[in-house]
């Protein structure tokens, strides 16, 4: 007898179109969402137009935590005033849990230049997305916060233009104040955020770097994935990177890929932080240094 893999329940929308999320918005389509939260996009009566609403899901609604970080990502997003970074608007706990932003038009990083969506980009596209990508991280940074979940889907792309947003696992940081954290992405996750050690700003230009990586790499990984024993799970494995696993120059992967780019790819996901750009400011000079000389041979 086969067995076959059972299908993926569908969630239903919290709130079906046309309906009121609260006083101020409607809903005018459901985007989507996770296990714990949907999107919508909405109209804002306050605001005269639309707006992205993260709003939690009602079964999370008793879970204090879930709670804390609605609160907190929205309060770090009213901070946020960057054009490569995404706008809060405010959030509410009641009669659900929401947060209101920006909407962003386009397409995640991921769709357009992972998924087949657009045409072909080129080397310089890239260049412009991590530099871009760069410039939002320097600025979350000197408004005291890590973001730790750089990737292609957070990654908003329209029209040439690159917004950072999704800031749920993001933490408040000052370089005088030790900082352990292992929430992530697996794939786009530093050594020491895997492992729980200090964090700081390089853990963000890992990140940054990986991203970097897979666009010149045609969507090829720099580290493979590995099973290991569960310290906290006795019996079971979990996946990790295999950092020991020295990456290959993009060059070698993609030929119309500039070897002047491959130290500055390399660089930036370094297993330890000292070796990578100490912030996305260095990271930013030394790929516009790297792609001056590109330019020039």
């Amino acid at each position: 007898m086969t067995s076959h893999p059972r299908a993926r329940r569908k969630r239903a929308p919290i709130v079906a179109t046309g309906e009121w999320l609260n006083d101020d918005l409607v809903v005018d389509e459901h985007l989507g969402g996770s296990r714990k939260v949907d999107l919508y996009l909405c109209y804002s009566r306050s605001l005269e137009g639309l707006v992205a609403c993260k709003v939690l899901r009602p079964e999370y609604r008793i879970d204090l935590s879930s709670l804390q970080a609605v609160m907190e990502e929205g309060e770090i997003l009213q901070e946020m005033r960057h054009p490569n970074v995404v706008e809060g608007y405010g959030f509410v706990l009641e009669p659900h849990p929401t947060i209101t932003m920006e909407h962003l038009p386009g397409l995640t990083i991921r769709s357009a230049f992972l998924s087949g969506n657009y045409e072909v980009f080129d080397v310089d596209d890239i260049v412009d997305v991590a530099l871009q990508t760069a410039e939002a991280l320097s600025y979350v940074h000197e408004q005291g916060y890590l973001h730790l979940d750089v990737k292609p889907s957070n990654l908003m792309y329209y029209d040439g233009h690159v917004t950072l947003y999704d800031f749920s696992i993001a933490e408040a940081y000052s370089p005088d104040k030790p900082l352990y954290d292992n929430a992530g992405t697996r794939d786009y996750m530093a050594p020491e955020q895997t492992h729980r050690r200090r964090v700081g700003y390089a853990t963000d230009v890992f990140g940054l770097g990986v991203v970097f990586y897979e666009l010149l790499a045609a969507g090829k990984l720099p580290y493979p994935v590995i099973e290991k024993p569960d310290p906290d799970k006795e019996g079971e494995t979990r996946k990790l990177l295999d950092y020991s696993h020295p990456p290959a120059p993009p060059s070698s992967l993609n030929p119309s890929v500039p070897k002047a780019l491959d130290e500055v790819a390399l660089a930036a996901i370094a297993p330890e932080p000292e070796l990578r750009p100490a912030t996305p400011g260095e990271f930013r000079l030394a790929l516009l240094r790297a792609a001056e000389r590109r330019d020039a041979s």
